[in-house]
C-alpha cells in the first residue's frame, strides 16, 4: 500500500510541474530558449498603439 501512495504521489507531482510554469492572465512568455521558452519570464500583454483615423473630405459636386 505504501509503494502505492508513493507512486501515486509522484505521478501527481510530475504532472502538475508543468502547471506551475504557465503565466497569470493577462501576461505572456517571453525570451529563453526552446519551444516552450524554458528560462523565459512572464510579461504583461501589450496592446498595440491605435493608428490615427483617416479624415476624409466629402467630394465637392463639379458644376
Amino acid at each position: 500500500m505504501k509503494k502505492l501512495l508513493i507512486a501515486t504521489t509522484a505521478v501527481v507531482f510530475a504532472l502538475s510541474a508543468g502547471a506551475a510554469n504557465a503565466c497569470p492572465k493577462g501576461q505572456h512568455m517571453e525570451g529563453g530558449t526552446g519551444a516552450h521558452h524554458k528560462g523565459g519570464k512572464c510579461v504583461a500583454n501589450v496592446a498595440p498603439a491605435a493608428k490615427p483615423m483617416a479624415m476624409s473630405m466629402p467630394m465637392a459636386a463639379k458644376s
